[in-house]
């Protein structure tokens, strides 16, 4: 059982721990002298954010023993408003790479995943331990139904985005037919994605964990808590004390893809936690507004939040983008290098999301106000 850590590293200006395992992800922010009157950061020291810092790596407690389970039945409410009921705790479940993941968190091992990229190389289950689970779909909208039928699942469990009606990224408001022939296997049921908030989300998932017969007042699972919410706290913290900052989540391509804010879960929560973000005016699809390389120097911020296409991971060095992408060094953060990686939808855990919420607060005590006033 692990003991509840010193949070004193969390304090403004301090380097968020990293540990060797994560998601192929590097966090890059330039160098940068910290304003004088920055609360905290002395006038004459110049803060230099650690180069190695990866949003989402793996820490001690992100894989939890097999828990012993409460026996008895199980009712659970999903978020599609089935209810699901059986007679005993379900113990051959197959799950999605989200629910598998967040599951995993609170020591309960599917039998099976189902995933957008090969088991080994999801980002999502990169901090679990994937050792006999059986692979029943690796690509995109896949789910082999004859390898599933034969584990003889009890419990089939996947994370339903209610924004476009979708269970497990296999169906859409239009085609649940999947779905439909999964039912025949085993109940199913859809863990609510929140759209307006990550941390909902992954309290979503320790309702349905405590609905599994998890104790969720161990002593290791109360210290994973602990540690988020010091994280958020800090975060709140570094927030409030670098409210000169402006932040703006950004996808080169063919052209830049502007984020509005409101419209990513992670995102959400960092603004009810404090953080300035650039918001384009209007979308063009409901997330991303395109915004042309002759224009993009109207996005005005200053550290950017450069996304990571979670289906698509790969090495991706920060420092060379702007000249893969001519116009993008017109953004001021990015011409600064105040740019740090981010993933959509790795962070299923407490412990996952503690991480993340680290390495930005520690990028935005240290990084340094480069648009005009």
């Amino acid at each position: 059982m692990f003991s509840h850590r010193h949070r004193s590293a969390r304090l403004l200006g301090a380097p968020p721990r990293v540990l060797v395992g994560g998601v192929s992800v590097l966090v890059l922010v330039a160098a940068a002298a910290c304003s004088s009157d920055t609360a905290e950061q002395g006038s004459s020291s110049t803060q230099v954010v650690d180069l190695n810092a990866n949003p989402a790596a793996c820490g001690e407690n992100d894989r939890v023993d097999a828990v012993d389970r409460a026996s008895g039945p199980f009712t659970y409410t999903d978020g599609r408003g089935r209810t699901i009921s059986l007679d005993s705790q379900p113990t051959r479940i197959i799950a999605d790479e989200e629910s598998a993941a967040a599951l995993m968190s609170y020591g309960i091992k599917p039998i099976a995943i189902w995933s957008t990229t090969p088991m080994g190389t999801s980002p999502i289950l990169s901090c679990s331990d994937l050792t006999g689970i059986e692979s029943v779909g690796e690509s995109w909208g896949t789910f082999d139904f004859e390898k599933a039928a034969g584990l003889e699942p009890d419990l089939v469990i996947g994370e339903f985005n209610p924004r476009f009606g979708q269970f497990g990224k296999l169906t859409t408001t239009a085609d649940s037919s999947k779905a439909d022939t999964i039912d025949q296997l085993a109940p199913t049921l859809g863990v609510t994605l929140d759209t307006t908030s990550t941390a909902k989300t992954i309290e979503n998932y320790a309702g349905l964990a405590s609905s599994l017969g998890v104790d969720l007042d161990t002593p290791q699972l109360v210290d994973i808590k602990a540690e988020y919410d010091a994280a958020v706290d800090n975060f709140k913290k570094v927030a409030s004390e670098r409210q000169d900052l402006t932040g703006v989540g950004v996808w080169p391509l063919d052209v830049a893809y502007v984020l509005d804010p409101s419209a990513d879960p992670d995102f959400s929560d960092y603004r009810s936690w404090g953080l300035k973000m650039y918001t384009p005016d209007g979308t063009d699809d409901g997330y991303w507004k395109k915004v042309s390389w002759e224009n993009v120097s109207s996005v005005d911020a200053d550290v950017a939040f450069v996304y990571h296409d979670v289906a698509n991971a790969a090495d991706v060095k920060l420092a060379d983008i702007p000249s893969r992408y001519p116009g993008f060094d017109t953004i001021a953060a990015v011409d600064k290098q105040q740019m740090v990686l981010w993933d959509y939808g790795a962070n299923k855990s407490y412990s996952r999301y503690t991480n993340t919420i680290d390495v930005y607060a520690d990028a935005l005590s240290k990084a340094q106000k480069v648009t005009a006033e």
